[in-house]
């Protein structure tokens, strides 16, 4: 094969490499950076909302130890209710 031969083999190697790199790029690539952008934006909801969901667990946590307290301090005046009368 002579050089202008092998140039002109070369080059259509290189136009079908860019067309299948192009295909590929167009029907695979594009529509999975688009799944991904989206799937990152779902996951950026996702953790807002389980940061806020933390927040008011932590909340109700809060107030469910205070109302242990207050429970527990109920039930010793009762007992020291119930004591008082027995004497």
């Amino acid at each position: 094969m002579s050089i202008d031969e092998w140039a002109a083999v070369v080059g259509m190697a290189g136009v079908a490499l860019t067309g299948v790199a192009t295909l590929v790029k167009l029907w695979i690539i594009n529509p999975f950076s688009t799944k991904i952008d989206e799937l990152n934006g779902n996951f950026s909801t996702l953790n807002t909302a389980l940061s806020k969901s933390q927040i008011e667990i932590d909340e109700i946590s809060k107030h469910l130890s205070q109302h242990d307290v207050t429970l527990a301090t109920h039930g010793e005046q009762i007992h020291t209710l119930f004591n008082k009368n027995d004497k």
